[in-house]
């Protein structure tokens, strides 16, 4: 997989719900949130690209997988240790990025999602806080707690 496809996926479980909820209210064709020109089809890309096999649901597996390859793909220097910087240099979401307050806002909400994956403290998010993280978001997401997450189920953690 190709560094700019994994950075790709950086949007998906390992960071997306807060953002793209954000980014995509109304971002459609005006048919709705997500559902438009612009929001449905960029979430269906970011479910597709993390279900593997294209079988419509996304599992564990799967989902562990995706995390893994961003964390990899974010980690410039592969010491096994993501930086602040290495974390906040992956530009979030669609756009062009000229709405500055916009940029702001979300790149403050970066910096919390930053602070809150690194369990220790230590200004570093370990792989295992990473994976740990993504884990997470997976089982929040699994709503019904069968091991998978349908595309149902990935557009209500977007939403939330």
């Amino acid at each position: 997989m190709n560094r700019v496809s994994i950075l790709a996926l950086a949007v998906t479980l390992a960071l997306a719900q807060p953002v793209f909820a954000q980014q995509n209210a109304g971002g459609g064709m005006g048919m709705g949130t997500g559902q438009g020109m612009r929001g449905g089809q960029m979430m269906m890309g970011r479910f597709g690209a993390i279900d593997s096999d294209a079988n419509g649901v996304v599992t564990a597996d799967e989902a562990a997988t995706s995390v893994e390859d961003v964390y990899s793909a974010m980690d410039a220097d592969d010491n096994g240790a993501l930086t602040k910087d290495e974390y906040m240099s992956v530009r979030m979401g669609p756009g062009s990025g000229l709405n500055t307050a916009r940029q702001s806002e979300r790149q403050a909400a970066k910096e919390d999602r930053f602070a809150t994956m690194d369990k220790d403290g230590d200004g570093k998010v370990s792989r295992d806080e990473f994976i740990n993280s993504g884990k997470a978001r997976f089982e929040a997401a699994d709503t019904n707690k069968d091991g998978n997450v349908t595309v149902e189920e990935f557009r209500q953690q977007m939403w939330r």
